[in-house]
């Protein structure tokens, strides 16, 4: 389960109206097998920049090695190259990394990237060529992708991002590269052993003292701020805030962080930012307590709980009032920026088990045996249910239980809405973090946004999420029809979290959104976007066929037909059929029911001779100052081989394209 493991020590106060257990955190520890703060700290830190994640099952796991392959992909992000791996996913550079392993694109990205200008083709350690790339491989020629990395090769390349040459080091490898390493600084805080295999633990840390390392010219990799604290972290807006009023756009967008509320830097690549570095020592993000509200609009207890009247409330994300609170939220108190976050997440679910007993549990499984740890502030709420019993939780932000109540007449209604990934694994959607329940998806929900609700040991309920307040979603005002967006809207789409100016597109139809909801401010803060349709794209032909007369001395039948030649040269046709179009013309099209006609043909509009400097990686074209996207499976034709290929032999064909749009998104690239 992914949610930060907390040592409190709470002392319970009883207030009116609400129950308050005020805390002292001792950790910010997010993930089960973590139990020290900095581990976590640090590992959130290259979440944020998408170098590193957890794993489903909500572990870390600090102790298990990497391989090379895993280790080129964290180097890519490291370098913040990934908007540029679908220009590698289709090279072969080592000949035992083909084309369909799944991290070919990051190996031949490392392969082929020169942070020197130079290239080298000597394995990593051997101290050989000059400028070089960022890695090469063995002298076999191979890369040998699943062998484990070591720490000197890891150093090496690491090394290399920062600017050393191999040359320029010298001496014996892996001493030399480990002496200098650590006097650049990324070594600080590892005990290494050069030949050793690396653990994701010290590949965490070597990540985030690559971020603060010195270069050959004796700066950093990337601009640091000044010293802030991290106010709040967009998803859907794809921006991190800080508390003295900078706003930044994000290169790796997430919904949440459990860095909120801690004081560090952010790390800027221009001006975009990679992620937020922490100061290590006395800082803390956790939280220090919990409230339920009992009565709308009241905020009794919270002075206590923060021990002062300065504090800033924030609820699902959002700055919010005294006013703005509801019966059933859930208060916590963050210390390190006098913070207190308020959610509204409520699960209903079939109590299961727990532990170590029913009349003062400090776990409870639900959900398949997923474990939620249960606050003391519940300990009156958990007493009054046993194993068996219908309840509903009300969780924290980050996933614990403060209160519970039997599901029944009056009591407050289940909210929870999840994730299913492509695999079928199940994620809860909780405040500022996602939990991963011990459930398993049917097939037909695979990507999908749903509803989750338990109403028996063995029966989880998943509905997928739709309806809401449904209407245009426009990118540049942030509205959904006519009702504003939150700041921190959630977007869901294709099964996957996109930030809002991610999708290039100045806004998306109404009958693409599958589900909105709106939140206690009446903005809307989570949006489905589903695109499936049963529109498709080609290139039309027309054609005449001759049917033989059936009778002696009468004439053969000439029959127009129209058709539609799309991938591969795949022909799709038409009798008798009449459309405002031309051969050769690049359409959108529909066939009737059964496939035996047209019923929809529209003539794509025409982007001309669009240079490929205009394309942002593979997904993004930039053209009369706006951007179109290009989804992953878009067709490309050669007008003049008059054949269907690929987007890469496009851009090796011609200097420019035609791109034949509709609704701002590229659906046909052509090259002559």
């Amino acid at each position: 389960m992914k949610k930060r493991l907390l040592s409190l020590l709470l002392a319970v106060c009883t207030v009116l109206s609400l129950v308050t257990a005020p805390a002292a955190a001792a950790g910010t520890a997010k993930y089960s097998d973590v139990t020290d703060s900095a581990t976590s700290t640090t590992a959130e830190s290259l979440r944020l920049m998408g170098v590193m994640d957890g794993y489903t099952d909500g572990t870390f796991r600090p102790q298990a090695q990497l391989n090379r392959a895993q280790f080129c992909k964290m180097a890519t992000y490291a370098m913040n190259r990934q908007g540029q791996l679908g220009l590698y996913r289709t090279v072969t550079v080592f000949p035992d990394v083909k084309p369909s392993y799944w991290a070919s694109a990051y190996i031949n990205l490392c392969a082929r990237t020169s942070v020197n200008g130079g290239n080298t083709a000597g394995a990593e350690g051997e101290g050989s060529g000059v400028a070089q790339a960022v890695i090469a491989g063995f002298p076999d020629g191979r890369f040998h992708p699943e062998r484990p990395v070591t720490m000197g090769q890891a150093v090496t390349i690491l090394l290399r991002i920062l600017g050393y040459q191999d040359s320029q080091i010298g001496g014996v490898w892996p001493d030399s590269f480990l002496a200098t390493a650590k006097q650049a600084g990324l070594l600080k805080g590892l005990t290494t052993v050069g030949n050793a295999p690396l653990t994701r633990g010290q590949a965490a840390k070597l990540f985030v003292n690559l971020l603060e390392a010195k270069t050959p010219g004796g700066t950093t990799l990337y601009t640091l701020s000044e010293e802030t604290e991290l106010s709040t972290v967009d998803g859907g807006a794809g921006v991190m805030k800080t508390l003295d009023g900078k706003t930044y756009s994000m290169a790796n967008p997430v919904s949440e962080t459990t860095l909120t509320g801690m004081k560090g830097r952010v790390v800027l690549s221009g001006d975009i930012a990679l992620t937020f570095l922490p100061v290590f020592g006395n800082n803390t993000g956790s939280a220090a307590g919990a409230i339920v509200v009992y009565e709308d609009g009241s905020s009794a207890g919270f002075e206590s709980l923060a021990g002062n009247s300065g504090y800033r409330i924030y609820k699902n994300g959002t700055p919010a009032t005294t006013s703005d609170l509801r019966k059933y939220d859930v208060a916590t108190y963050y210390p390190a920026t006098n913070s207190i976050i308020v959610t509204d997440s409520r699960v209903t679910a079939y109590y299961e088990s727990c532990e170590p007993n029913p009349n003062a549990p400090t776990k409870i499984q639900v959900f398949g045996g997923t474990e939620f740890y249960v606050l003391p502030t519940a300990a009156d709420s958990m007493r009054e249910l046993r194993p068996g019993d219908m309840i509903v939780l009300l969780l924290t932000a980050d996933g614990r239980v403060a209160s519970a109540v039997k599901s029944e007449s009056g009591a407050p209604r289940g909210n929870a809405i999840g994730l299913v990934t492509p695999e079928g694994n199940v994620e809860l959607l909780c405040g500022n973090t996602t939990i991963s329940l011990n459930v398993k998806a049917e097939e037909a929900m695979f990507g999908k946004v749903v509803r989750v609700s338990a109403t028996s040991k063995d029966k989880v309920d998943l509905s997928e999420a739709r309806g809401g307040k449904i209407g245009t979603l426009n990118i540049a005002d942030k509205t959904l029809g006519r009702i504003k967006l939150a700041d921190g809207v959630v977007i869901f789409e294709e099964g996957r979290q996109v930030s809002l100016n991610h999708l290039n597109r100045s806004e998306i139809p109404a009958d693409q959104i599958r589900f909105a909801r709106t939140n206690w401010a009446n903005e809307v803060d989570l949006v489905v976007i589903d695109r499936t349709t049963d529109e498709r794209y080609g290139r039309v032909f027309w054609d005449v066929e001759r049917i033989p007369a059936v009778e002696e001395g009468s004439e053969d039948e000439l029959i127009e037909k129209i058709g539609v030649e799309y991938d591969n040269g795949q022909r799709t046709e038409a009798f008798k059929m009449k459309y405002n179009v031309a051969s050769g013309d690049f359409v959108a099209y529909k066939l009737n029911r059964g496939g035996t006609g047209f019923s929809q043909m529209i003539k794509l509009a025409q982007l001309k001779s669009i240079s490929w400097n205009s394309w942002i990686g593979n997904d993004t074209v930039n053209a009369g100052g706006r951007n179109y996207e290009v989804p992953a499976n878009v067709q490309c034709y050669n007008a003049g081989s008059k054949e269907w290929i690929t987007l890469e032999q496009a851009k090796a064909y011609a200097d420019t394209a035609n791109l034949y749009v509709k609704d701002g998104v590229v659906r046909i690239v052509e090259v002559k």
